[in-house]
């Protein structure tokens, strides 16, 4: 696997595009004010208006004066070889640039600075990149290119802040009025908590120095933030590149990246870097295969009389069979249960990662060129040129032989591409109700073409099944995967079992699980035919199955491994992931997520052992002391089971049940959300909420649990869905606490709303089996009726709980009713025959509701029985006392909880039970 020869090239003009707003975040700290340079910089760079004397988009001067400031920890890119364009050339003078200076337009930080006014053809990629990524027509670019830097509510580019794209989102496709829009973004590095929005009063602010010195302390942090990226690696500037790119998004997920001429601030500074790169590196390399980097071709970007061309190629992957490969069963795996469950997980992710790269690799595109990845997918910017075409059909090739040859087809990486225009990107209106133009009509036609795939798979009608007939069962199935051939017998050392078979598949997913719970939170990935340069040892573990041409390795800190610098200065790195949670120790969510290495959120929390748990005598149920883990290993699913019983204060015995609690769920209509939600979709705010909404799960998420839920384990976490396991009774408090959490994160869009399926279960039970439950609550819970809407429409939003299927606004109620059964229970000795003999008049109001009238006589007998229970069980009262007590009971329970709550009473009555049976 050789270098492209264009690899190097397309990353600076991807720099050139992912930098030329650089100036915003400069200008907006006003970290050049007084400069010397400035003027001359105006002059070059921004349009004059000669109607009141000014130059417009000033940030485009600052954009060259703040490379100067970054120069000293960018990779050798503009002084050193600089292909496709020129070496830079510096003025004797700063203040009064030289003529040789001037003559060098094709630089890179020219072509950066120059997209307000392009003149050279590079200028015009980089211009044209980034007007197609807003999605301007002609006419709006034009406006918008002689405007001022304000908003429609008279905000400035220094005061004004990001608007959320949750709070615009409408089912119906109608668009909210700008000054309607009551949320806002916090100007902070991205961490968990700033990625909330809050009411715009609490963070917006007409005081302009007070708004600057907030952007100082951004740009400050960014500028100690790029120290932070090892020396070593800048050796290899896609590897930089990749690094910075997660710089550039901590600090700037909330910076607008417009806010001239009445623009909405809603996309970030980093959306559109991101996607302005990608369609740059594409948009040169097309240029560049057809020969057309003259100034006639300069002149057709500049008058868009090529829009209509098909220049670009739109790749999209998707790793199908997800939950199939994830809860394989068959095999002898309730021991190493956690351990493969988080190691398949992390490894769906790593699939899709490596198969990215693959693609990136192949094409000589940057990490850039990647705009989209999260939940098993991704999406590439890709020149379109039959070469590129000829390399998918290639790779598509290999990513099925792969599969075919270590999954047997149970799990698969499926490719689509389709073809596109600048056109295709604008942010063109339909011409009718039922027309889709634009870049909507094109994210149409990318559903389909990935739907195509799908059903495509392994193209099995070509090759037919000759794969499944060459499987070799000589040493019988793998213990762990009951569907694969074993390939040799597992290492009684490493795995701690007697001679069980296994294949190369599971071997590698128990080592990332153990990888995880050592706690080595980098990845390094290699080519495969460098991968004698890894070395083995205490700070490294490698995997054994190469993946798509590479190797991959886990390791702890860089301190452990000397900041792999020999690595990267060889250029035998290829990638280094951080894939570190949020600190349980970040008690407000407020540490910027950065350690100078490419971040990927692809890691979710699990619980582990304090050491202690043997000593707690009596609460874990079913548990051999010798299966009880050491301090920092997984807790096993057996322990969780047992967390939630309660030491009785009177009997000193643990009481209640131990049992799993599992939570399943995604966000309702999310496909209708990104087809009709935003009235006017570009590339770059598509990219954004798809980020955005993978953030809540795979950022958000994990540091939730880590602080307040951390016995709850993550078996995935990211997308638009969540799959988590912990003790049932917590389980059912996170699936509340989230649900209030995803509102407040959507910006209290009623429009975004999430499902989710409980299933409680016996610990012991195949992972399987807990799957195939949580799966069919969520089903349930997705067919959720709102009371007297119609059965064709279900509004989700729900919760399936033991069954019961509920709208996430009777949670609360039902909480409530727990909480006083609980009351009733320590004041009236409430006996458990009691309560379940309730279960029965639950039953009869259901009926009663859905119209069997004779059901409703169950209001008499309740009493009946309520009365007997008061003078059998609550013995020694007086009369009166005994009518009080009747008269809560027929309230508290049957009018508050029966009569109103109906079928989901049922909730409240089993959680009752639960919490105080023995086991």
């Amino acid at each position: 696997m050789k270098e492209h020869p264009l690899h190097a090239p397309t990353t600076r003009v991807a720099l050139a595009a992912y930098l030329h707003d650089l100036g915003k975040l400069a200008e907006r700290a006003v970290v050049y004010a007084g400069d010397a340079r400035l003027d001359a910089h105006l002059t070059l760079y921004c349009p004059f208006h000669k109607e009141g004397g000014w130059h417009s988009h000033r940030h485009a001067a600052h954009t060259a004066l703040a490379f100067d400031t970054i120069e000293p920890w960018l990779p050798r890119v503009l002084t050193g070889e600089s292909s496709p364009f020129v070496g830079r050339r510096y003025a004797t003078d700063p203040s009064n640039p030289t003529q040789d200076a001037l003559e060098a337009t094709d630089s890179l930080v020219n072509a950066a600075a120059a997209h307000h006014k392009p003149d050279t053809f590079l200028q015009w990629i980089i211009a044209t990149a980034d007007r197609v990524a807003s999605g301007f027509e002609r006419e709006e670019f034009e406006t918008y290119n002689h405007g001022k830097d304000e908003t429609r509510s008279g905000l400035d580019h220094y005061s004004a802040r990001q608007i959320t794209l949750f709070e615009q989102i409408r089912l119906d496709g109608s668009e909210p009025a700008e000054n309607a829009l009551q949320w806002r973004y916090p100007l902070k590095p991205l961490s968990p908590a700033s990625l909330f929005p809050q009411k715009a009063d609490q963070c917006e602010s007409r005081d302009r120095k007070a708004s600057q010195a907030e952007y100082a302390k951004v740009w400050s942090w960014f500028l100690r933030g790029l120290e932070d990226i090892p020396a070593a690696h800048r050796q290899q500037a896609s590897l930089w590149f990749d690094h910075f790119d997660s710089l550039w998004m901590t600090a700037t997920h909330v910076i607008p990246a417009a806010t001239a001429f009445n623009v909405k601030p809603e996309v970030s500074l980093y959306d559109h870097s991101r996607t302005a790169a990608a369609l740059a590196a594409a948009l040169w390399r097309w240029h560049e295969a057809a020969g057309q980097t003259d100034a006639a071709a300069a002149q057709r970007l500049r008058e868009r009389r090529d829009f209509g061309e098909q220049k670009f190629l739109l790749i999209q992957g998707d790793f199908f069979g997800i939950q199939d490969f994830i809860f394989a069963s068959g095999g002898d795996s309730r021991k190493h249960a956690a351990k493969l469950l988080r190691g398949r997980s992390f490894q769906v992710s790593l699939f899709t990662e490596v198969a990215a790269l693959r693609i990136l690799d192949a094409l000589g595109l940057p990490a850039t060129s990647q705009v989209i990845n999260a939940a098993g997918k991704f999406l590439i910017v890709a020149p379109h040129t039959p070469e590129v075409i000829a390399v998918l059909h290639e790779l598509r090739g290999e990513f099925d032989a792969w599969f075919l040859e270590h999954t047997f087809g149970l799990a698969g990486m499926g490719l689509a591409w389709e073809a596109a225009s600048c056109n295709d990107f604008l942010l063109t209106h339909k011409s009718s109700p039922t027309t889709e133009r634009g870049f909507a009509a094109l994210r149409t036609r990318l559903v389909a073409q990935l739907d195509r795939a799908k059903h495509a798979r392994f193209d099995l009608c070509r090759q037919g099944a000759q794969v499944f007939a060459q499987a070799d069962y000589r040493d019988g199935p793998c213990a762990y995967n009951g569907r694969l051939p074993a390939d040799r017998l597992a290492d009684r050392a490493a795995h701690g079992d007697n001679n069980k078979p296994s294949c190369a598949l599971s071997r590698d997913q128990i080592a990332i699980g153990t990888a995880l719970v050592k706690r080595f939170e980098r990845l390094l990935i290699v080519r495969e035919t460098e991968a004698d340069q890894l070395f083995n040892g205490g700070n490294l573990q490698q995997l054994e199955l190469p993946l798509f041409g590479y190797r991959l390795a886990f390791t702890a800190h860089e301190d452990a491994s000397g900041r792999f610098g020999e690595l990267a200065t060889s250029g035998l790195l290829r990638r280094c992931f951080d894939f570190s949670l949020p600190s349980a120790d970040d008690t407000q969510g407020i540490v910027p997520l950065w350690h100078g290495y490419a971040r990927r959120f692809i890691s979710g929390y699990v619980p582990r052992a304090s050491g202690h748990e043997s000593r707690v005598r009596g609460r874990f149920v079913g548990v051999a002391q010798d299966d009880f883990p050491e301090a920092g290993d997984l807790l096993p699913f057996d322990l969780l089971a047992s967390e939630d019983r309660q030491l009785d204060a009177q009997s000193s015995h643990w009481q209640g049940i131990a049992a799993l609690g599992v939570l399943k769920g995604d966000i309702d209509n999310l496909g209708e959300l990104f087809r009709v939600g935003l009235q006017k979709p570009t590339f770059a705010k598509h990219a954004a909420l798809s980020r955005q909404v993978n953030s809540f799960f795979a950022i958000y998420l994990p540091w939730l649990l880590a602080r307040e839920f951390p016995k709850v384990y993550t078996v995935f976490a990211g997308g638009d869905d969540f799959f988590l396991i912990g003790p049932w009774r917590t389980v059912q408090r996170l699936a509340w606490r989230m649900r209030c959490e995803f509102h407040r994160y959507v910006a209290e869009n009623t429009n975004l709303h999430f499902s989710a399926g409980i299933a409680t279960q016996k610990p012991g039970a195949p992972v399987h089996v807990l799957a195939e439950l949580a799966e069919d609550a969520l089903e349930q819970a997705k067919k959720c009726i709102e009371p007297g809407g119609s059965k064709a429409e279900p509004v989700k939003n729900a919760v399936t709980c033991f069954g019961q299927t509920m709208s996430w606004t009777q949670w609360p109620h039902l909480e409530g009713s727990l909480e006083r059964l609980n009351t009733l229970r320590a004041g009236m000795n409430l006996s458990t025959a009691y309560v379940y003999g309730l279960l029965q008049f639950v039953d009869m109001r259901e009926q009663e509701a859905n119209g069997e009238p004779e059901a409703a006589m169950w209001r008499a007998r309740f009493k009946y029985r309520t009365r007997r229970f008061v003078v059998d069980r609550i013995r020694g009262l007086d009369e009166v006392t005994r009518q009080r007590h009747f008269t809560t009971l027929a309230i508290d329970i049957g009018d508050k909880g029966i009569n109103q709550l109906g079928a989901s009473y049922r909730v409240a009555l089993f959680n009752h039970l639960y919490q105080f049976r023995d086991r």
